[in-house]
């Protein structure tokens, strides 16, 4: 028998961007979490978190400085070293769609930071 592999590719480039993100979800408590983004997509994000998320708790992510909301389906939770955790949110509704060429624009403008596409 022959072994097939396969190679999974994203339907889009994400933006290695950092900045602010406000989770907010039920865990045991309704509360407000701060985290840094990692990466972004226009279909999702990876985020890092102080804390762990349940895989498929909903949650509401805002991005205040592009004046983003979604509400997001957490897909992976994985520990890191340093005590945080690396999260993936899949975007399920958003108040408007995230434009990803205008967001990396923005971006490079405004936080003077490089900004690569992955």
């Amino acid at each position: 028998m022959t072994q097939q592999t396969y190679t999974a590719m994203r339907a889009e480039n994400r933006i290695d961007m950092k900045v602010t993100a406000l989770l907010v979800g039920k865990q045991e408590k309704l509360g407000v979490e701060t985290a840094l983004t990692a990466d972004v997509s226009s279909r999702g994000a990876k985020v890092i978190s102080q804390s762990a998320w349940p895989l498929g708790e909903k949650i509401l992510v805002s991005i205040p400085g592009f004046h983003f909301t979604a509400a997001a389906r957490v897909v992976y939770c994985c520990g890191l070293p340093d005590g945080k955790f690396a999260v993936g949110l899949e975007f399920v509704v958003a108040s408007e769609p995230l434009e990803m060429t205008a967001l990396a624009t923005s971006v490079r403008f405004s936080y003077g930071a490089p900004v690569t596409v992955s």
